[in-house]
């Protein structure tokens, strides 16, 4: 049998030269991976056993990651592999043992690279409010994110705080501070950071996805406090539309307060939402898609009055703003030969 470590070092070497982003390990099953958004078997492998995946996964988690694994029946954290930094995903299926490996960059990309608007860069000169970010999975949400804070880092004197779960791209600090705080290991949970984030003076608040839904509650009343005070939030949600982003923070800070009140508090504090989606390129690799909201007057007036679902007419309408629908960002990118349009 093959020494486990070399194993996965191989096969993760061998996907890297497909500039595969994402690799699955399932018992049974050919590894498999994904390379602009399509999937597939890597052939010339072997079929993963059981033991096999037991003896990989024991090379990379400590102690205290096999205690959590065996309490939650599942773990997702990052770690450096093979020179490279990856988010792991380890669960079970029938009882034994499953693995995902994501591709984390070490490099932080720019807004040229990224192919995000003058609207997404005037974002980092924001003082307070709520930004979010939003897509799903593989949307390249997190990127985004990061390279807005990176733009920060590099062009003001900012205290910026994280709080993720778990910490993918690691930053130096540069002209501003950041502190990256890691959910159940640099503090109990999201909740509880937000709290010392309400008692620190801190200028820029990040938040990657919040995946557990009563946790996601707790925290929204917390996010809307720093957020109308001297902070700017900058927020990751799983939704692949405004209205839908919209919906869910509503949906959230509604359990603590009126609809009434988290409609108008939201209307007051928010700033944007960027939602987005990878496509695949003609000739390879992936475009990004977004869909831009920007908080102009029509649209809080909206937002106040429950109107969320005419959010679309006002991103139509308001395009010499910088606002854009998801259905026009993808028309673009096929009339300018980007994409596919019958992949849309």
């Amino acid at each position: 049998m093959e020494v486990p470590s070399i194993l996965l070092n191989r096969i993760l070497a061998e996907m890297a030269k497909k500039n595969g982003s994402d690799l699955h390990l399932a018992v049974g099953s050919l590894p498999m991976i994904r390379v602009d958004g399509q999937f597939l078997a890597m052939e010339g492998q072997e079929m993963m056993e059981s033991e096999m995946l037991n003896k990989i996964t024991e090379t990379f988690l400590s102690q205290e990651d096999i205690v959590s694994l065996k309490e939650k029946k599942s773990l997702v954290l990052v770690k450096n592999i093979a020179n490279s930094r990856w988010r792991i995903n380890v669960f079970y299926e029938k009882g034994r043992l499953s693995l995902s490996f994501h591709y984390v960059p070490s490099a932080i990309k720019n807004f040229s690279e990224l192919g995000l608007g003058e609207a997404c860069a005037n974002f980092s000169k924001e003082n307070s409010g709520l930004l979010i970010v939003a897509g799903a999975y593989n949307s390249g949400k997190t990127t985004t994110a990061v390279s807005l804070l990176e733009e920060v880092n590099k062009t003001a004197v900012k205290n910026i705080v994280t709080i993720e779960d778990p910490i993918e791209y690691l930053f130096v600090s540069k002209k501003s501070l950041i502190t990256q705080r890691q959910a159940g290991s640099d503090v109990n949970n999201v909740a509880e950071g937000l709290d010392y984030c309400l008692n620190e003076d801190i200028d820029i608040l990040y938040l990657n996805e919040i995946k557990d839904e009563e946790m996601f509650n707790r925290a929204m009343l917390k996010i809307f406090e720093l957020a109308s005070g001297n902070c700017l939030v900058i927020l990751e949600i799983n939704a692949d539309s405004t209205v839908r982003v919209l919906e869910k923070v509503l949906a959230g800070v509604g359990k603590k307060m009126t609809m009434e009140a988290a409609r108008y508090n939201l209307a007051d504090i928010l700033i944007g939402v960027v939602a987005q989606k990878l496509m695949k390129r003609r000739g390879g690799g992936l475009k990004l898609a977004n869909e831009i909201l920007l908080n102009n007057s029509a649209v809080k007036s909206l937002i106040r009055e429950g109107k969320i679902y005419q959010l679309e007419s006002i991103m139509q309408t308001s395009r010499k703003d910088g606002m854009i629908t998801m259905e026009k960002s993808l028309a673009n990118l096929a009339e300018a030969g980007e994409i596919r349009r019958e992949e849309i």
